[in-house]
């Protein structure tokens, strides 16, 4: 009997099946280079843009809001395409946690921006607005990305939410065109370091 024809025996099968699991589990990884790499881009160069034409209030000046908004949406359609094409036909306890997650991203925006606009109507103006319409939304991406983190034990996205919160803090502090500066600077360059050690981790495996 040859080699091929051999039955393999239980550590050779044991080595086989982990193989395929491994595999498994590589193939609907998430690349974190692709999401953090988009909204590193997006923050980056979008809030530079607000910065750019801003106002001496801070107030958002065409074309910068334009380009920040683009390069939002834009980051949100290649991260929702990117993780749906990865986990697509998974099933367990683990998509259902990527379900829940997923649900709180939208209904998290939709109180920030309905509370940012009961305040807009209530008459706030000038910086005040400024630091109010930027610091809702970016909190509550900064609450779910520590959440996320939490629930699925990444110390990076955990790092990365506290990160966004003190920059925000930072940020609102300065107020004026400059908040603007600061978001581009230390928040665009919170996901440009994340996307370089998800690089350096991918680089490490297997």
């Amino acid at each position: 009997m040859t080699d091929d024809d051999r039955t393999p025996d239980l550590a050779e099968s044991w080595a086989l099946i982990e193989s395929e699991r491994e595999r498994a589990r590589r193939s609907v990884r998430v690349d974190e280079r692709v999401v953090y790499g988009v909204w590193a881009l997006a923050w980056g160069v979008g809030y530079l843009a607000l910065f750019v034409w801003a106002g001496p209030e801070g107030q958002p000046g065409l074309p910068g809001p334009i380009v920040f908004g683009v390069l939002i949406v834009a980051a949100i359609v290649v991260t929702v395409a990117h993780i749906e094409g990865r986990t697509r036909g998974t099933g367990g306890p683990d998509a259902e946690t990527n379900a829940m997650l997923g649900w709180a991203w939208p209904l998290g925006f939709i109180g920030s921006s309905l509370t940012a606009g009961a305040i807009g109507r209530a008459g706030i103006e000038g910086d005040a607005a400024a630091i109010v319409y930027n610091g809702l939304p970016c909190l509550v991406v900064a609450c779910l990305y520590m959440g996320t983190g939490a629930a699925l034990r990444d110390r990076r996205q955990l790092v990365l939410g506290g990160w966004i919160a003190v920059t925000v803090g930072i940020a609102s502090f300065i107020g004026g065109a400059h908040l603007y500066l600061a978001m581009a600077v230390l928040g665009g360059g919170g996901f440009a370091v994340a996307t370089v050690a998800a690089a350096r981790d991918r680089a490490g495996r297997p």
